[in-house]
């Protein structure tokens, strides 16, 4: 028989066993949104013709997917969405946004559409537009403050990532919410929060009405995967995401867009 002596197995405490977990959890997060990092890194490489040595100098937590000091084409910060919803681009953190546009220092978004195929599991680009979006805080928030958008921030953040909201905090969260929204701005206010996350995010939910209407604001725009003398790719394998149930009001049904964001 064989025996062992002081055998000793290490279980981690609680609270590490958590953080393990929502690691784990922000993991799996990235490989979902794989084929958005991928068309980042792309047009950063092949597009704007920033080195390696330079990429690597962009952390992972950077406000801007490519900052001004290494935009050599336009000299100016570059946010990089991808969607798979031509009206609507996912754009982040609710609250860096607002401080991006009312800073009024240069900021240009660049949008890569693509259309899945669930034959073939792959996703192909359908368009890239590139657009000034620079001090457009009247055009995406209208009147709302600052101050406002941190009551909602607040609101969600108050309610432990360890469970769902209760029905008050709910009710409270959506009632914040709906005063943002009756602005009208073309920013629109996303509520996650539920037992795995509290936060405020905010999407573009008219993008294309938007082009249409501010035609000066696009640099450049392209049905193909070629933009402003680069190339980036044509079509890369990814399956359709998955999107748990989310927390959303009673009285609406508030559907979650294919489009993602490095910074999420």
């Amino acid at each position: 028989m064989l025996r062992i002596k002081n055998l000793r197995i290490n279980i981690p405490k609680p609270d590490i066993l958590r953080v393990n977990i929502a690691s784990y959890i922000v993991m799996r997060g990235n490989e979902v949104q794989k084929h958005g990092f991928t068309w980042e890194k792309d047009f950063i490489r092949n597009v704007l013709h920033v080195s390696e040595d330079d990429l690597k100098k962009i952390k992972y937590t950077s406000k801007m997917d490519l900052p001004a000091v290494l935009n050599k084409l336009d000299g100016c910060d570059l946010s990089i969405k991808t969607t798979g919803s031509p009206n609507t681009v996912c754009m982040g953190d609710c609250l860096r946004i607002y401080d991006s546009v009312y800073s009024e220092k240069p900021l240009h978004l660049v949008v890569i559409t693509y259309k899945q195929d669930d034959v073939k599991n792959t996703k192909k680009v359908t368009e890239v537009v590139e657009v000034d979006i620079t001090g457009l805080k009247y055009i995406l928030f209208r009147d709302i403050k600052r101050e406002d958008i941190e009551e909602l921030d607040n609101a969600v953040k108050k309610v432990p990532q360890t469970r769902s909201p209760t029905p008050e905090e709910h009710a409270a969260m959506y009632r914040i919410q709906k005063k943002l929204v009756d602005k009208k701005g073309e920013i629109y206010f996303n509520i996650k929060c539920d037992s795995n996350q509290s936060r405020l995010q905010c999407s573009f939910n008219s993008f294309r009405e938007f082009i249409e209407r501010n035609p000066d604001k696009v640099i450049a725009r392209s049905n193909t995967n070629e933009f402003r003398g680069g190339v980036i790719s044509m079509e890369i394998e990814s399956g359709r995401r998955i999107f748990k149930k989310k927390c959303v009001a009673p009285d609406t049904l508030e559907l979650a867009p294919e489009s993602t964001n490095s910074q999420e």
